[in-house]
């Protein structure tokens, strides 16, 4: 799709990249299903496929004198929701959010800053929410205006020699240059030199935090003052949090978007009900201990050891126990033919089990398996995933969603479900609707960044009434 972005304003979601400054026009490097962009010393990668997104409906101006910063879960009863059944698919549709025809539903625009616990606020920008929720489950939708989209977190791009071309060697014998060719064979050009890699980047990400007990900081109430309560500090990190605590629902748009499994193990893979979702990461903050995972395992893990700056593993063939079969009867986990890396893409390595015995990057590595369907010898540019991606097991993985870019509108959205109840008390928020309580959250959007985020006022969540 063809972006169209104001470089240089401020658009009704967000500013997209800060500064007003226009960024270069993204060049399609080849085609690999992902968007990023990486910059080496010296060498500029802007790695751009096709990620669709789509709505049916402008999006709702910025408020503009009274702030929203109440926003309203809507009842949908079985026959309702039958009716608009919501797709994980970060794709926000009118039969499943409402639109410009229903006043009754609309959106939360919620206001986020560069704080930093003190100083300009600097311009406004905006995240824009819905939420609805069934008998069983609270669904939210999240659009916020981003520049261009970044799905790499600490990649590996190979800096190294072409392995499919000779090694020239040239000599000045009798006043003439002589030159000879070696084919180059392992392990004399082994991946294992660490010169030739490079490791960077970072995802775009999205934390919604809700409080679980009353939670304080040293600027105040989180009821009164948001993230300023728990992570605007200097470091940007999780570590200001005094008194209380609070559920961190972490969206990584490199390490939890990706990964794919149906809603619910009873749909027709062909054909199912809620789409095929990836995951949100689930932790919490706890006073004095700071951010801590939930239980369970988490959706991705490293592919790198600190320091290293090697991969440990790279895509195989043999390691993949869905690659492409000829037996018409080989099924992945969805009951699906067979599909290379469990369906996810090729520039990510998928692990369903965490714990497989694989052998890690060695000097017999000499080809790139990934680039489908001949592969062929390592090449500048080739990449390989920073962290492996998997499964999430137990309350790490209690939360669904996933998001999509519009490169038209230069905006992510991004669809979540999770139950309204969970068996881990202490580590998630727990909602009831027919309580009357009212859930302070707030919202923090990462810009290809660890640290540095916007972060947002304090918003309130309330469920509307069930009706008759």
């Amino acid at each position: 799709m063809k972006r169209m972005v104001d470089w240089g304003s401020v658009s009704f979601l967000g500013g997209g990249h800060s500064g007003g400054i226009c960024p270069p026009k993204p060049v399609k490097f080849w085609e690999m299903g992902f968007a990023s962009r990486l910059v080496l010393p010296g060498l500029a990668f802007l790695l751009v496929g096709s990620l669709l997104g789509g709505c049916a409906e402008d999006l709702p101006p910025v408020p503009e004198a009274t702030p929203t910063n109440v926003m309203v879960a809507h009842y949908q009863s079985p026959d309702d929701f039958e009716l608009g059944v919501i797709d994980i698919d970060g794709e926000r549709l009118d039969r499943e959010w409402g639109s410009e025809f229903t006043p009754e539903r609309p959106f939360t625009h919620v206001r986020l800053s560069r704080e930093q616990g003190g100083g300009d606020a600097g311009p406004p920008r905006y995240v824009s929410m819905k939420a609805v929720y069934t008998d069983f489950h609270i669904y939210m939708l999240v659009q916020w205006s981003d520049a261009l989209p970044d799905v790499l977190d600490d990649v590996f791009v190979y800096v190294g020699p072409s392995l499919g071309s000779p090694i020239v060697t040239c000599a000045e014998i009798g006043g003439q240059t002589v030159c000879d060719s070696l084919f180059r064979e392992a392990p004399q050009d082994s991946l294992l030199l660490r010169n030739w890699w490079y490791q960077g980047g970072d995802d775009d990400k999205l934390a919604i935090v809700f409080e679980m007990e009353e939670a304080s900081g040293v600027n105040g109430l989180f009821a009164d003052v948001g993230c300023l309560a728990a992570c605007h500090n200097p470091s940007g990190s999780f570590d200001d949090l005094q008194e209380g605590r609070l559920d961190v629902w972490y969206w990584f748009a490199g390490r939890t978007n990706p990964i794919r499994d149906l809603f619910d193990l009873y749909d027709d893979p062909d054909d199912p009900l809620q789409g095929i979702p990836g995951w949100l990461d689930d932790m919490y903050l706890d006073a004095g201990a700071g951010l801590i995972p939930d239980e369970g395992i988490a959706p991705y893990e490293p592919n790198f050891v600190a320091g290293s700056g090697l991969p440990r593993f790279i895509y195989r063939q043999d390691d993949d126990p869905h690659h492409d079969s000829p037996d018409p009867n080989c099924t992945n986990d969805f009951n699906e033919a067979c599909r290379s890396n469990n369906g996810v893409g090729m520039n990510y390595i998928w692990r369903n089990d965490p714990e497989m015995t694989v052998s890690s990057l060695s000097a017999e590595d000499v080809f790139n398996e990934t680039i489908m369907p001949d592969m062929r010898m390592w090449e500048p540019g080739d990449i390989v995933a920073g962290y492996l991606l998997t499964y999430p097991r137990g309350s790490r993985g209690d939360i669904r969603g996933k998001g999509n870019y519009d490169e038209d509108a230069g905006t992510w959205t991004l669809e979540i479900a999770r139950p309204l109840t969970t068996e881990f008390e202490l580590q998630d928020v727990n909602f009831d609707p027919e309580a009357g309580i009212e859930y302070h959250f707030a919202v923090s959007v990462f810009d290809a960044a660890t640290h540095d985020h916007l972060g947002s006022e304090p918003v309130v969540l309330v469920f509307g009434p069930k009706g008759d």
